[in-house]
């Protein structure tokens, strides 16, 4: 029986995760690439609207959006749906057992539902056609082409292009009969966006604490925790994962953030120059209209990061670098201030010891307070017990 023996997942064996952490306490890539580094983002837009294809390095991912009409829920009678799917079956290799794939598929689904629909990135109230009756369905299906480390990043720039990508026809309702028109008829209308989300993951070792961006499958198999973030174009937090087994500092975290809310930024202003260029050439006619074979060919027009945004690329490099030397170092300025004023001043604390020792005998009555905490209590509770027994004497008397 063949049951993918050929193939086997790398950073599962010891050497590989030997090899990788002797490798990080050298902060040391195999790529070549710096703690703070991320690899080049590419896209590739399809004829049709609302077909992406992401690739990011080695990995490679494809969403395609689709719209259908249907019936709201009866909580929400006036919004729309938004349904995303994600599936494997891409990927060369598997592991002994079937379940560890699946969980993969169902884990990456949960934080992209995470991230675009409780944050609710899309506007699903300009989706309702009529209340309680019809609304637009949107369903968003990813498929994993490669996996290569940093699905999650992938996807989510693959999901958001998507869905900048997509334009659903014009639909009107009238007399109880809807009517759709096409696109001679009517232009295409857009989707409205709230914000646009975009994630970024860290991973961290028990060997070095200093955060690695996008780390590949090697790094991803062997690190002891990771964390993702999620930021929107306005720099907000949408969603945070961390889990594993090295316990995460709020200084590294703070710094993590930091970095990714501008890469956040920077990624959605590339994705919108790519569709800007990708809308130029439709209107020209250079555009060739490529099913979904083409998107995956080498001889498929693809727009990059690095090219893009070359002077914004710039400002993040200087960003990472700073990282890179406050989690190396983590200097405390109140220790080097001391040691400063003590290195200048050795003679002088020598001559003032014995003056010192002479001192140290203190009076407790300058920092310690005696008299005002009794005194209020006796006050309180003395005067208050012998006016209520005369109190009730009287009464009985009269």
């Amino acid at each position: 029986m063949f049951m993918n023996t050929g193939f086997f997942e790398p950073g599962k064996t010891k050497t590989e995760r030997k090899f990788i952490q002797q490798a990080v306490k050298q902060s040391q890539r195999l790529d070549g690439r710096k703690s703070g580094e991320s690899r080049d983002v590419q896209l590739t837009f399809g004829g049709e609207y609302g077909s992406v294809v992401v690739s990011l390095g080695d990995t490679k991912v494809m969403a395609q959006v689709t719209c259908d009409m249907g019936t709201p829920t009866t909580s929400r009678p006036n919004e729309g749906k938004l349904q995303l799917y994600v599936t494997l079956a891409g990927v060369s290799y598997l592991d002994s057992v079937q379940k560890t794939h699946d969980k993969r598929s169902l884990t990456l689904n949960s934080l992209l539902e995470r991230t675009f629909r409780t944050s609710r990135c899309v506007d699903l109230e300009s989706l309702c056609v009529a209340s309680e009756l019809h609304v637009w369905c949107i369903r968003v299906d990813v498929n994993v082409l490669n996996h290569d480390g940093n699905l999650y990043d992938a996807s989510t720039v693959a999901v958001l292009a998507a869905l900048m990508h997509f334009r659903r026809p014009d639909v009107t309702f009238t007399d109880g009969e809807l009517r759709t028109y096409t696109e001679k008829e009517r232009d295409m209308i857009p989707l409205l966006f709230l914000h646009y989300p975009v994630s970024v993951t860290y991973c961290i070792y028990t060997s070095n604490f200093q955060p690695f961006v996008d780390p590949t499958l090697l790094e991803e198999n062997t690190a002891d925790s990771t964390i993702i973030l999620s930021f929107n174009s306005y720099q907000e937090l949408c969603t945070l994962n961390a889990g594993g087994t090295v316990p995460t500092d709020v200084r590294t975290i703070m710094q993590c953030a930091r970095s990714a809310a501008n890469r956040c930024k920077a990624m959605v202003t590339f994705v919108r120059k790519a569709l800007d260029l990708d809308e130029q050439q439709c209107l020209e006619g250079t555009k060739k209209n490529t099913g979904m074979l083409g998107l995956m060919a080498k001889s498929a027009q693809k727009l990059s990061f690095k090219t893009l945004m070359k002077g914004d690329q710039k400002q993040q490099q200087h960003i990472t670098e700073d990282m890179d030397l406050e989690v190396e170092a983590k200097p405390n300025p109140k220790l080097e201030a001391d040691e400063g004023e003590n290195a200048d001043n050795v003679e002088n604390v020598e001559s003032d010891q014995p003056a010192q020792e002479e001192e140290l005998p203190m009076d407790d009555s300058g920092w310690l307070p005696q008299e005002p905490e009794p005194t209020i209590d006796l006050t309180k509770q003395s005067p208050g017990k012998p006016k209520r027994k005369r109190n009730k004497g009287n009464k009985k008397k009269q």
